[in-house]
């Protein structure tokens, strides 16, 4: 299955954020651990040359570290600079079978998404989870994952 907007939407704005008059995380570890739980398991269904991804919940505790990190810094941009280096950390390495994920060439892009989407505090839930699942699905999308050259054929002796 392919990568789907949608379907991060629905679980950054469910699993995620805090619906008007619900009650924030605890800290922002936990913070940080809904978001990435959210992203790896949208990851999870990523495909290169129809192959899934097979490191996207493993690598999902780092994710959950950077995206803390990221959410502790106190300022839109500082925390759009450092969440945007976060996703693209985690999906760079990624593993396709024998195919591995590059870096993502949208990074820049997605941070400058990341500062207009935190910077407004008039979004709702729903306008910002979709706008967070769009950044993703962007930098996922620019991502290419190399494959090993098959050897040539060899003589028979």
């Amino acid at each position: 299955m392919a990568l789907v907007v949608k379907t991060l939407k629905t679980q950054l704005e469910l699993d995620w954020l805090t619906p008007p008059g619900g009650t924030f995380p605890a800290n922002v570890t936990l913070s940080a651990d809904l978001f990435a739980s959210a992203v790896a398991n949208w990851f999870s269904l990523a495909q290169a040359n129809g192959i899934p991804c097979t490191t996207a919940q493993v690598r999902r505790p780092q994710l959950s570290l950077q995206v803390a990190t990221a959410f502790s810094t106190g300022t839109a941009d500082a925390a759009a600079q450092k969440l945007a280096s976060a996703l693209a950390a985690y999906i760079q390495g990624q593993l396709f079978g024998a195919g591995t994920a590059g870096a993502p060439a949208r990074t820049a892009d997605v941070e400058l998404a990341f500062r207009a989407i935190f910077g407004d505090l008039e979004l709702s839930n729903g306008d910002r989870a979709q706008r967070l699942a769009q950044a993703c699905q962007d930098l996922a999308t620019s991502t290419l994952v190399a494959f090993p050259t098959p050897a040539p054929p060899a003589k028979v002796e």
